[in-house]
């Protein structure tokens, strides 16, 4: 790759490696819309391609043979630059993105502001169905990128950990309830994904993103983790940490529909 791609990436910036052989694009789109209007030569996924229920608890990991092979019949490689988007605000192809990366590819980028920020652009668009080869990819879980619900409950109260829950203020405190009980993970620390975005719907300063952290008290120093409420909006904090320099971050799949659904799990509500 001539390059080297940040990993929030701008669309002109994207453009101008579309015809690298080493970037892979990908969006995570239905097939409707994707027929409808796409970046030219995107490959395709839809979430429930890549994301798992069990029962009320969504957006768990699938078990790494069912992702080795919806990668490789998506055509994805390893040996790619996936960039990811979609039209759906960033978070779907951050959940992507945090997939890949947890299963151990580590070259990645996400388009930011997706597909509307593409388009805003004046950047070419294609319509119809793209066919690619099937591949032969393989996965690596990485636990150090896994957060679940016995790792949050055996190590929440320690000095050097954050818990970070990016859904809105009223989710945390217990007021929109989307699960069997509403309130937040106690000693969890609210800052709503959107405000790591601009006007515009793409990334925020990082100045002004280290700011509300720091006044959160979360740094690089500390072991970080994610949630939300099925790890999309999370998904999309888990990569605006990895772009802040964070080396120790962890997202937690099921999030809020598996802690605020079991019954034995201690729950804290208000602001």
């Amino acid at each position: 790759m001539a390059a080297k791609l940040d990993l929030f990436v701008k669309p002109a910036t994207l453009h101008a490696a579309m015809d690298d052989a080493d970037v892979q694009i990908v969006a995570v789109d239905t097939p409707d819309d994707f027929a409808d209007a796409h970046i030219p030569g995107a490959h395709r996924l839809a979430m429930a391609d890549f994301t798992a229920k069990d029962g009320a608890v969504g957006g768990l990991i699938p078990d790494d043979a069912t992702l080795a092979d919806v990668f490789s019949k998506a055509g994805l490689r390893n040996d790619a630059h996936i960039v990811a988007y979609d039209r759906a605000g960033d978070g779907q192809a951050a959940r992507l993105l945090y997939t890949l990366d947890v299963m151990g590819h580590a070259k990645f980028s996400l388009l930011d502001g997706g597909l509307g920020a593409w388009h805003a652009a004046g950047l070419p668009l294609e319509s119809g169905t793209v066919r690619h080869d099937a591949t032969d990819f393989q996965v690596t879980r990485q636990g150090q990128g896994i957060a679940d619900r016995n790792w949050i409950t055996q190590h929440r109260e320690e000095s050097d950990v954050r818990i970070l829950d990016v859904r809105s203020a009223a989710e945390f405190a217990g007021e929109d309830v989307r699960s069997a009980r509403g309130g937040h993970v106690p000693g969890a620390v609210n800052l709503d994904w959107q405000q790591l975005k601009n006007d515009h719907g793409q990334l925020r300063d990082l100045a002004e993103i280290r700011r509300m952290l720091a006044e959160r008290d979360i740094d690089p120093s500390k072991e970080v983790a994610t949630y939300c409420q099925t790890h999309v909006r999370s998904s999309y904090a888990y990569l605006v940490l990895k772009a802040l320099g964070y080396e120790h971050v962890r997202g937690y799949p099921g999030a809020w529909s598996d802690w605020g659904n079991a019954e034995d799990t201690p729950v804290e509500t208000g602001a």
